[in-house]
């Protein structure tokens, strides 16, 4: 009795290799199409939009640098929140490694939509753990730093509620999930097992059982909240935009809600409409409004793009002596970006 031909798996996965390869380039054709849209002549863009692009030229440098760092320190912060994760489940993992693996999540969020740079973050640091049962854990891994996530946005909300900046109805979404989550770490920390249920609220119970632990958690998500709270007041501050903090409190709470549904690569238009809308809404002028939003987007991806293939350099070249030379091109890239950004600034104080 034959049997039949067995499928050859170097061509299963030169074929998947392929697919993704297209993907990837169409997602980047697209994403640069946006951005040379954006980059367009202020002739060839309808008037609020010419009028933003003028007004964004006119935006202090130093600010805008200012808001690069921040969402970079945001990157940092969030990758520490899930390396606070892994820990408590008994798994180590260095800072630059976390940071690597989260910020390719992110490059990938830039450049495909649907959110896909989260599946690769659930794959990348799954890799990373040494025992079984990898998806599952590192599931739960996420939806531990979403609660936190989620009870960081409550308190945002609150405040902005508070000062009649945004509506109270979120609040009650947010504590809902934040509830779910606490729900789960009290039930589940004194019942380990090894099924798949276990696994995936591993977390949960590791933090239930340990408040130090679930403290590091909500300060390094806290800490990343208030690295966006600081990009977003600079960028606004750049502009010439009053009140900068209470802004950048409606807009991440705002920009958090509407970031659950990717659309696009770098959720390009939505992010932009989203910091438009709630400037114009505090009485800020239409094309300083939009030129807050076009700043943002590009800054935050900006930031993305260039800490994102940091750490892709720094996973594809394992050995010490690769390391040291991913990190000496960055390092020089920075460097350069440093003096054209302070020749501008000269430029721009002259």
């Amino acid at each position: 009795m034959s049997s039949l031909p067995r499928a050859n798996p170097l061509i299963e996965i030169r074929a998947r290799r392929s697919g993704i390869t297209a993907i990837a380039a169409v997602a980047t054709a697209i994403f640069l199409i946006v951005l040379a849209a954006l980059a367009a002549p202020p002739a060839l863009l309808r008037r609020p939009f010419a009028e933003a692009v003028i007004a964004l030229s006119a935006a202090r440098p130093l600010w805008l640098w200012a808001a690069g760092g921040c969402f970079a320190a945001s990157l940092f912060c969030s990758a520490a929140a899930w390396r606070s994760g892994l820990a408590a489940c008994g798994e180590r993992i260095g800072p630059l490694d976390a940071t690597a693996r989260y910020s390719v999540g992110s490059l990938v969020n830039s450049l495909l939509p649907g959110h896909a740079g989260g599946a690769t973050r659930l794959a990348l640091f799954s890799r990373s753990m040494a025992s079984g049962g990898r998806v599952w854990r590192t599931s739960g891994i996420a939806a531990t730093v979403g609660t936190a996530r989620a009870i960081v946005l409550v308190v945002l909300v609150l405040a902005a509620s508070a000062s009649g900046a945004l509506p109270l109805w979120p609040v009650f979404i947010l504590a809902g999930v934040a509830a779910a989550g606490a729900i789960a770490a009290i039930a589940a920390r004194g019942h380990p097992g090894t099924g798949r249920k276990s696994q995936l609220l591993e977390a949960f119970g590791a933090f239930g059982r340990s408040p130090r632990r679930a403290a590091w958690l909500l300060g390094w998500v806290a800490g990343g909240t208030v690295a966006r709270l600081g990009a977003t007041a600079a960028i606004v501050t750049a502009l010439g935009v009053h009140t900068p903090l209470a802004a950048a409190l409606v807009i991440v709470p705002a920009l958090a809600v509407a970031g659950t549904i990717q659309f696009g690569p770098a959720n390009v238009g939505v992010t932009t409409g989203v910091v438009a809308l709630a400037l114009h809404s505090r009485g800020v002028a239409l094309p300083s409004a939009l030129a807050s939003g076009l700043a943002l987007q590009s800054l935050e991806t900006a930031a993305s793009l260039a800490v994102g293939l940091t750490g892709a350099a720094f996973l594809a070249f394992p050995s010490p002596a690769g390391r040291r030379w991913t990190f000496a091109a960055s390092g020089a890239c920075a460097c350069v970006l440093s003096v054209a950004f302070g020749a501008m600034a000269v430029d721009t104080l002259a």
